[in-house]
């Protein structure tokens, strides 16, 4: 229990600093073109802590494990060639690297958690440890939020109001230590990483879900170009924001249809059922292309 206490810390660093905001509901959606998401109150709720912000950039990207867990639902099988090998972690020897890659491995734990593989789990948990041990942030999160996230693993409506207490406290120690630069790397290490996923499996699949949410990044791209922007320091910085505004050129001509449905609250119950009709156009050589330069700057980060 010691070593799963240590190791989840960054973890709940990695998925609050990733998952707050927009995407973050308590709830379900129908899959259709119809999108109906269940909310519950403390998530719309402005002070439960659902809204992230960086260097004093106020943002909302989705994370990682919600990119799994669609993927999940639209392809179903299993897939270790997703994930990158946890045992290559020696191998980051500046913070860049290894910040960028423990967001990687905490989206790699994540697909691997939701599919049950717990052997691999285990692995990036350990990876995750020393990254985090390296960087200096294993201080993130109490022990009790560890224990009650533990408990509850099979129960994702818990795990979120747990993991929205480790939000505030993992914010708070960020804030307080300055580490901004550190938490930005972990960000973008993991989004690109559910981005990865999501064009590997559409690659597979051609199924229309996934490319609507990979259209639906364009907005996520652009605010991780900006808060890399913000701390960039050296040619890593500066190399991978020329990768992502090359990718960002193909983002440009993607489209998006949103017709809004007033939302209908549940007084007794404290949920909100959020109902809109959207829909994203991509060319398909432009998503092609994306595909391309997705798989090149994932690739050059982990390697």
């Amino acid at each position: 229990m010691h070593f799963f206490l240590r190791a989840l810390l960054p973890v709940f660093l990695i998925t609050f600093v990733i998952s707050c905001g927009g995407e973050a509901t308590d709830g379900d959606s129908n899959g259709d073109d119809s999108d109906v998401t269940i909310v519950s109150d403390r998530v719309l709720d402005s002070t439960s802590g659902m809204v992230n912000m960086i260097n004093g950039r106020m943002f909302s990207i989705p994370s990682p494990i919600q990119m799994a867990t669609l993927i999940k639902s639209k392809v179903g099988v299993y897939n270790e060639k997703l994930l990158t090998d946890p045992e290559t972690v020696s191998s980051f020897t500046t913070n860049f690297k290894r910040a960028i890659n423990m967001g990687v491995y905490g989206a790699d734990l994540g697909y691997a958690t939701i599919y049950e593989n717990n052997t691999k789990a285990v692995s990036y948990l350990s990876s995750i440890e020393k990254l985090s041990d390296e960087l200096g942030i294993a201080g993130a999160f109490n022990q009790n939020l560890l224990e009650r996230f533990i408990e509850n693993g099979n129960n994702p409506d818990s795990m979120l109001t747990i993991m929205s207490e480790g939000y505030r406290e993992g914010d708070k120690f960020l804030k307080d230590n300055e580490q901004h630069d550190i938490a930005t790397l972990i960000l973008t290490g993991g989004w690109i990483e559910g981005l990865y996923f999501a064009v590997v499996s559409y690659e597979n699949s051609k199924d229309q879900a996934l490319a609507d949410r990979i259209g639906e990044q364009k907005t996520g791209l652009k605010t991780i170009i900006e808060l890399l922007t913000d701390f960039n320091t050296d040619e890593h910085y500066t190399n991978l924001i020329d990768q992502l505004k090359d990718l960002q050129t193909d983002f440009a001509s993607i489209k998006f249809n949103y017709t809004f449905i007033e939302p209908v609250h549940d007084a007794q119950n404290h949920q909100t059922t959020i109902k809109s009709k959207s829909s994203v156009n991509i060319d398909e050589a432009v998503l092609t292309s994306i595909i391309t330069k997705v798989k090149n700057i994932r690739n050059g980060l982990i390697s």
